[in-house]
């Protein structure tokens, strides 16, 4: 016979078990609380800081009042309040677009859009560095698609072009969740900009909206570039916005065609009218001089802390091809996961708290540390993180 728990225990058994739980009792932007320690926060997406800002929890906590906890529905069904219309109608206009969808999780929507984007005529070339809800969503749709690299983006690019014949989607992120900035944007763009029929850029900035350029309209804006020459936004308010919930951006016929099609919004729960209530304080203070001042300080400590691993060592990296790395993301890479194993847990062990990432997140000879910046970092925060790394000479 054979045993579903024999079964699960050999499954187990092939894991490369990485993902204990921190046990998270109370916490900010500077500092996050467990059972046994206060450890300083280089592991969070509290990007500027708005997840405990009192104003936007007190509009939370007055739309619950009026709502309810949860939405009780679906969005095509009870589930759909004047918050939830009135953010998207804002986060469009905000991002210079006709149309906004919203979803519960940014996870949700990737996983959702590509089966109704993509037939047999389409290709999708997909960004290997790409966040694994994009990948789940892309193998759930079966489509046809390439992989590609900054090593290998103009070979691409001349392959799309070639194919005229041929529907193409790419898709790549502003801010890699493991890697910091997107180095080739600008090509992207240009290449949409030669084929606007037959190509349908979407970009993915969960990690840059909100924290990043002037106006806070993500990495794009960062670069240099404008946000609404691509076709589909998407991005989250689980990070700068710090609350909850994921959207994505585009022209009136693409968002209704997806709101009328994708059964990951269809047929869930709407995110609660008080989560989107919440976020419209959040867009409100982003886009005022307050967020603006909050996006300085990131700069600032993006800066500042680049400053320090210039000068320290040589395994952060800041430069991807010549592009400076203007994410809040920023890595320590390993090529050993014994030395990450022991610098992780010399700095658990001196109160702070960073992301420790290994395969098959990333390449098995690319461990690393992910330091997660934040606009309420003090620069004593990252010299002493420095420190500590830099007195582990015998790790390094």
């Amino acid at each position: 016979m054979v045993k579903w728990a024999n079964y699960i225990a050999k499954r187990y058994e092939s894991l490369l078990v990485l993902r204990p739980r921190i046990l998270r009792l109370s916490g900010n932007a500077r500092y996050l609380t467990t059972k046994t320690k206060k450890h300083l926060n280089f592991i969070s997406n509290d990007y500027l800081g708005l997840s405990t800002n009192t104003e936007i929890v007190e509009a939370f906590n007055m739309a619950a009042n009026v709502y309810g906890l949860g939405s009780t529905g679906a969005p095509t069904l009870s589930g759909y309040t004047e918050e939830h219309d009135l953010l998207s109608s804002e986060i469009a206009s905000w991002l210079g677009f006709n149309r906004c969808l919203l979803f519960n999780s940014g996870f949700q929507l990737n996983v959702g859009i590509y089966s109704q984007l993509v037939d047999s005529d389409t290709m999708l070339w997909l960004d290997r560095n790409c966040h694994a809800s994009h990948i789940d969503g892309i193998l759930l749709s079966k489509a046809k698609f390439s992989s590609f690299t900054d090593a290998n983006i103009d070979s691409m690019i001349d392959k799309i072009k070639l194919q005229t014949d041929k529907r193409h989607l790419i898709l790549t992120e502003g801010s890699f969740s493991m890697d910091g900035t997107c180095s080739y944007l600008n090509k992207l763009l240009q290449l949409k900009k030669s084929s606007p029929d037959n190509v349908l850029l979407i970009i993915d900035d969960a990690h840059g909206v909100g924290a990043l350029g002037e106006n806070g309209f993500g990495t794009l804006e960062q670069l240099g570039l404008q946000t609404n020459d691509i076709d589909l936004f998407i991005g989250t308010f689980g990070k700068a916005f710090g609350t909850h919930g994921g959207f994505i951006c585009g022209n009136e016929n693409l968002i209704e065609y997806l709101q009328q099609s994708v059964r990951s919004q269809i047929y869930s729960t709407n995110l609660p009218p008080s989560i989107a209530a919440a976020t419209r304080k959040s867009l409100e203070i982003i886009k005022s001089d307050e967020g603006r001042a909050l996006r300085k300080r990131l700069r600032n400590n993006i800066s500042y802390f680049s400053s320090l691993t210039d000068k320290n060592s040589p395994n952060f990296t800041n430069y991807q091809n010549g592009i400076y790395n203007q994410s809040p993301i920023q890595l320590l890479i390993f090529s050993d996961s014994n030395q990450l194993d022991a610098i992780h847990t010399r700095l658990f062990d001196n109160n702070i708290l960073v992301g420790k990432i290994k395969y098959p997140t990333v390449p098995k000879d690319k461990p690393r540390l992910r330091i997660s910046l934040n606009a309420l970092q003090p620069n004593q925060d990252l010299d002493f993180l420095i420190e500590q790394i830099n007195s582990m000479d015998n790790i390094l």
